[in-house]
């Protein structure tokens, strides 16, 4: 591993217009996920007004199941992608067909898990289907994202972003228009801006991925596993379970109505969730190419500026949110909706979110250099700390204050993040100065 410390020729603090290149490499990869972030949230917002909270909560609990669900395709493909194609220069290597074929096997079996998960939820049965649809379509999607930022072609990703957020405002527009008091319009949207924003990477991309599937590449994802995958997947359970331990705890116990509100009052945390995740997507490769050409410093250099940009969208969001819950709540929030209740949901996420802000920039270095199993003992702990809190606060203040469970494992998360991260540079710095003793 390259020493974060070690001398190098590059400056540690870019120049200004360097500072400002970076800003603009980062505005221009943040438009696509921020346009699909607003528009999800405008469907979430109408189907707030038109469900019950019955099936609002099951439609909330469907979203944060997809969410999971890109969390597991971020350590199966995207986490190690970086690292086995750093070197690959040829688009149809063995390493390319496994990745792309597991791929599409694994969102095949995706799309039979949501269409069950609608049933047992009691979905009404077209939109557990459309909704099953759309979750795989976004895994083949996240893949595809994913495999354009490693290989060098972002601009195929942002292009990707733009489409499914104009198709998804399209079918919010439609809603609107002919105020439908269903949710199979909005659902609609969602399959077809998943499915659309697949065109922008390429004919030749789509052949490989839908035309050019291997059972025996797919076995060959075993090398994959033992050296990346595992570790990450195991850190990607963990990771869920301590963010998301609320969602299921308190669904499996209290039923999806009582998760409703606490569904409502993360609708404003939603925006710097998916900021947060398509600019690690996006900053994930350039750290590990960093790293690979030993180029310690610019690592941690990037790491910094990655931090101080997330901060500034956490800080955007909170003063967001703390204007419309205190100047407009129904603007987003039906009456039937205790004001109260979502206020104090509101300022439990913002505080979830900026722990989460706090440790993402480390996260992701570690993850660039490919140091899976400390992350993933990470959060084995944090996750620990989550279900016990969540339960036990489930059960002593109710549904509300089980999101402090939340809050007290993401806390953890990050310290023990910290820790790792300050192990892994120390480590890395001893072993380079050691290299350079050698005649």
């Amino acid at each position: 591993m390259p020493a974060p410390d070690s001398a190098s020729p590059r400056p540690e603090r870019p120049p200004l217009a360097r500072l400002v290149g970076k800003t603009v490499r980062y505005g221009l990869a943040s438009i696509g996920p921020v346009g699909s972030a607003g528009a999800q949230f405008v469907v979430s917002v109408q189907l707030l007004h038109v469900l019950d909270p019955g099936a609002f909560g099951a439609f909330s609990f469907l979203l944060v199941a997809s969410q999971f669900s890109l969390g597991l395709w971020s350590a199966l493909f995207c986490a190690p992608m970086p690292i086995l194609l750093s070197g690959d220069e040829v688009r149809d290597s063995p390493t390319r067909r496994c990745l792309m074929s597991t791929n599409l096997a694994l969102a095949l079996v995706a799309l039979a898990i949501f269409a069950g998960l609608g049933a047992v939820l009691h979905a009404d049965p077209l939109a557990g289907l459309l909704f099953a649809a759309y979750a795989m379509a976004m895994l083949l999607r996240w893949f595809a994202r994913a495999y354009a930022y490693a290989t060098g072609r972002p601009w195929r990703t942002m292009t990707s972003d733009i489409i499914y957020t104009v198709v998804l405002l399209a079918g919010v527009g439609v809603v609107a228009v002919t105020h439908a008091t269903s949710a199979a319009a909005a659902y609609v949207s969602l399959v077809a801006g998943a499915a659309l924003s697949l065109a922008p990477f390429g004919l030749r991309y789509l052949k490989q991925q839908f035309g050019e599937v291997s059972l025996k590449a797919i076995a060959d994802y075993g090398r994959v596993w033992r050296e990346h995958s595992g570790w990450s997947l195991t850190g990607v359970l963990t990771t869920e379970a301590t963010a998301n331990a609320h969602a299921y705890i308190v669904t499996l116990i209290s039923g999806a109505t009582a998760f409703a509100p606490l569904a409502a009052s993360a609708l404003l945390m939603r925006p710097i969730s998916v900021v947060t995740n398509a600019l690690t997507e996006f900053e994930r490769p350039q750290m590990a190419r960093q790293l690979a050409r030993d180029d310690g410093r610019e690592a941690l250099a990037t790491m910094r500026f990655f931090r101080i940009m997330l901060i500034a969208a956490w800080a955007a969001t909170v003063l967001a949110a703390l204007a419309l819950m205190h100047y407009g709540p129904t603007l987003l929030f039906p009456k039937q909706y205790d004001r109260n209740y979502l206020m104090i949901g509101t300022l439990l996420w913002l505080a979830i979110a900026g722990v989460r802000t706090a440790r993402t920039a480390e996260s992701v270095l570690l993850q660039a250099a490919g140091q899976f199993k400390p992350l993933a003992h990470a959060s084995m702990i944090s996750c620990g700390v989550s279900l016990v809190g969540v339960l036990a606060l489930l059960i002593l203040g109710g549904p509300l204050y089980s999101l402090g469970g939340v809050l007290l494992g993401e806390a953890v998360f990050a310290l023990w993040i910290w820790r790792e991260t300050a192990r892994w540079r120390n480590g890395a710095g001893r072993a380079v100065a050691l290299a350079e003793l050698q005649p």
